[in-house]
C-alpha cells in the first residue's frame, strides 16, 4: 500500500511569532519569527527577522531581510539581498549573494555569484565562483572555474582550480571614491591550478601549467609547467619551471 504524502501548509509569521518546525508549502516571514526545529518546504522567504533553530530543507530561499540558521541547509537556489548566517554546513545547487552572508562551516555549490560579501570559515567548493563583491574564506576555494573581479579586497586561504582568473574591475567613477583609501588586492597562501591569470595579487605560492602574474602582485615563489608571463610592474621572488 503506497503511503500518502504528508500534506504541505503555507506559514506565514507577519507579526511576532514562535512556530515549531514541520513540512510545509511556502514560508514566508514578514515580521519577526522563531521556529524551533528542523523546516522542510518548498519556499523559504523572510523580508524581516528569522531565527530557524534547526536544519532547512527547501527549494528555494530568498533573503531580504535577515536569516540564521543554526542546522545544516540543504537548499537548490538561495538569493540573499538582506544578511544571513548559517552556523552548520551549506549545500546549495545555486547561491546568488548581493547582501552579506556568513558561513560557519563550509558551503558546497555548483554555482556562487557574490556580488555583496561572503564570508566563510570553512571551505567552498563549486564549480563556478565569480565574483564582483568581497570575500574572506577562512579554509580552501575550490573551483573549476574562479573568475574575480576587484573591486574590494579579498582573501582566501588557498584557492585551487582549472582556470583561476582575477581582473581589478574598472569600476563606475562613484566607486573610485568610496575604493580611495581602500588597498584593492586578493590575499591568498596558496594558488594552484591548470591556468593561473593574477591581477593585484598577494600570494606566497603560485603553481600551475600556465601562468600569467599582471600588474599589481606580490609573489614569493611562482611554479610553472609550461608558459609563464610576469608583468614588470610586479614583483616576484622567484620563478622556477617544473
Amino acid at each position: 500500500m503506497e503511503q500518502k504524502q504528508q500534506p504541505r501548509n503555507d506559514l506565514n509569521i507577519s507579526g511576532i511569532g514562535r512556530m515549531g518546525g514541520g513540512v510545509f508549502k511556502d514560508v514566508k516571514i514578514d515580521g519577526m519569527g522563531k521556529i524551533g526545529g528542523d523546516i522542510d518546504c518548498l519556499a523559504f522567504t523572510s523580508n524581516g527577522t528569522v531565527g530557524v533553530e534547526g536544519s532547512l530543507q527547501a527549494e528555494s530561499m530568498n533573503i531580504n531581510g535577515t536569516a540564521k540558521v543554526e542546522g545544516t541547509a540543504t537548499l537548490d537556489k538561495m538569493v540573499i539581498g538582506g544578511m544571513s548566517t548559517f552556523d552548520d554546513n551549506v549545500y546549495c545547487r545555486s547561491v546568488v549573494i548581493n547582501g552579506r552572508v556568513t558561513f560557519g562551516e563550509s558551503l558546497k555549490s555548483d554555482k556562487v555569484e557574490v556580488g555583496g560579501i561572503l564570508k566563510a570559515k570553512g571551505d567552498v567548493q563549486c564549480e563556478t565562483f565569480s565574483v564582483k563583491g568581497h570575500f574572506t574564506i577562512g579554509g580552501l576555494l575550490n573551483a573549476d572555474h574562479v573568475d574575480i573581479k576587484l573591486n574590494l579586497p579579498c582573501s582566501a586561504q588557498e584557492i585551487g582550480g582549472e582556470h583561476i582568473v582575477v581582473r581589478k574591475w574598472k569600476s563606475p567613477r562613484f566607486w573610485e571614491q568610496i575604493q580611495h583609501g581602500f588597498s584593492i588586492r586578493l590575499k591568498a597562501h596558496n594558488i594552484e591550478g591548470n591556468h593561473i591569470d593574477l591581477e593585484y595579487a598577494e600570494v606566497d605560492t603560485v603553481r600551475g601549467n600556465d601562468v600569467s602574474i599582471g600588474p599589481g602582485c606580490t609573489i614569493r615563489l611562482v611554479e610553472y609547467k609550461n608558459t609563464i608571463h610576469l608583468d614588470p610592474e610586479s614583483k616576484v621572488g622567484s620563478c622556477v619551471r617544473i
